[in-house]
């Protein structure tokens, strides 16, 4: 070390030398052999250094490395766990009460049905009908005279069809879009997201199926005649308004067949006789009473003891189909969740709720005595009520609520998160908070 401290000191005199601006112009000295000797054992000494130093420092960060990894796992692991932890909880939380947060007095309105819209709910008569917010007040009111309404909800937009008359209103959350006039009789109708609408008509010789834009425009007809197609039973129009799925019964011999029909508006269906797309002929002696679109791509048909599930994204297929040994007594969908309710053939309970992921995936299965009038889902929430009893489960089956209310119900609307609903009976329509 004190060789090259005397080395250091000898070239600092030599840079003094040389360093700044000589008026001489003189360059630099050449090293010497002895700098050069003491300047290699200099940079070989620092370099053993500088290697030590990268193998610490790199021994350090992969260290480093290590933890961070290790602390971030255990922070995801320790975050799905809390979250797993309060849905488990949340999904299991029972009620055995209610607080009424808002109450409205029911105007004396005869036969008037009330449904889910919007950010409120719609009171359908043979009078009119008229949209509410959640706390009551109408937003709009459409009267007419109808025998027997039937209304149609899909997502912002509703229809409410005259039941063998000849007319048909179209609404969204703004107000009435239009009016159609069929001219022929009405049996059934079905409302897309934008406001088209499929009627199911009828006269003396054939049956129709029209689309129809809300301002009453004819789009496509296709005709059915009972000895060539059958009688069709059920429609459902998807969302998106390009596709619709009918069921017709037939009589072939001393049997009866359904044939389930899928038929596509769009650009695919031009090219199609009828626009058909596809058709299922193998429902031997059975017939099948309902057919529904669950979202754009599958569709569900229901027969007395067969579940059929279809996938659709231009063409049809089968994608499942379930035997049950018992009659299918309701069915009820979401976009999500196929309900079966049967009579429990087993010991126990006299009813059996099966539910189907729209994939075919089994869900749940549960028994109860209880026979209610209404059965549906609430996102993943299963509402069930009659005019006494009102019970809530969640989608294991297991009983969250079962509660009874002082005045009879007439039905029971979600406000989009669970345990918040509105209330209506004989005399109010309640806003209710489950506790």
């Amino acid at each position: 070390m004190a060789d090259i401290r005397e080395y250091k000191k000898l070239k600092e005199q030599k840079s003094n030398v040389v360093s700044g601006k000589s008026r001489f112009n003189v360059q630099p000295l050449p090293p010497s052999k002895e700098d050069e000797y003491f300047e290699d054992e200099a940079y070989d000494d620092g370099d053993e250094a500088e290697e030590e130093s990268d193998d610490e420092y790199r021994t350090r960060l992969r260290r480093h490395r290590i933890r961070v990894v290790i602390f971030s796992v255990l922070g995801i692991i320790l975050a799905a766990a809390a979250v797993i932890y309060i849905v488990f909880n949340i999904d299991n939380h029972s009620y055995s009460s209610y607080t009424i947060m808002s109450s409205v007095t029911r105007d004396e309105v005869t036969n008037a049905r009330y449904f889910e819209f919007g950010d409120g709910y719609v009171r359908c008569s043979n009078d009119g009908v008229v949209y509410f917010n959640k706390k009551g007040t109408a937003v709009w009111n459409q009267t007419y005279q109808m025998k027997s309404p039937q209304l149609v909800i899909c997502k912002d937009c509703l229809a409410v069809g005259d039941i063998n008359g000849s007319t048909i209103y179209v609404f969204n959350t703004k107000g009435m879009l239009g009016s159609i006039d069929t001219s022929l009789s009405i049996s059934q109708i079905e409302v897309g997201s934008g406001g088209v609408v499929a009627a199911v008509l009828e006269d003396s010789t054939a049956n129709y199926i029209n689309m129809y834009e809300a301002s009453g425009s004819k789009i496509y007809s296709v005709k059915t005649t009972l000895a060539g197609d059958g009688y069709p039973l059920d429609i459902s129009i998807s969302d998106d308004m390009t596709k619709l799925i009918a069921s017709y019964v037939y009589v072939s011999g001393e049997s009866i067949k359904t044939n389930v029909v899928f038929y596509n508006f769009s650009d695919v269906g031009q090219n199609e006789t009828e626009r058909v797309v596809g058709g299922f002929n193998h429902y031997e002696n059975t017939i099948v009473p309902e057919v529904e679109f669950m979202n754009n791509t599958c569709a569900v048909a229901v027969g007395e003891d067969i579940l059929s599930i279809y996938k659709i994204k231009e063409f049809p297929n089968l994608s499942k189909e379930i035997k049950f040994d018992s009659n299918i007594e309701r069915v009820f969908t979401s976009d999500k969740y196929i309900g079966i309710l049967m009579e429990n053939k087993e010991s126990g309970d006299n009813f059996k709720l099966v539910v189907y992921e729209n994939s075919g995936n089994k869900v749940c299965e549960t028994t109860f005595n209880t026979s209610y009038d209404t059965i549906k889902f609430d996102g993943d929430s299963i509402l069930l009520y009659n005019d006494k009893i009102f019970t809530l489960m969640n989608m294991r089956g297991k009983t969250l609520a079962n509660l009874e209310f002082d005045l009879p119900i007439e039905n029971v609307l979600s406000l989009g998160a669970r345990g918040s609903y509105l209330l209506v009976n004989s005399t109010y329509v309640q806003e209710i908070r489950l506790k």
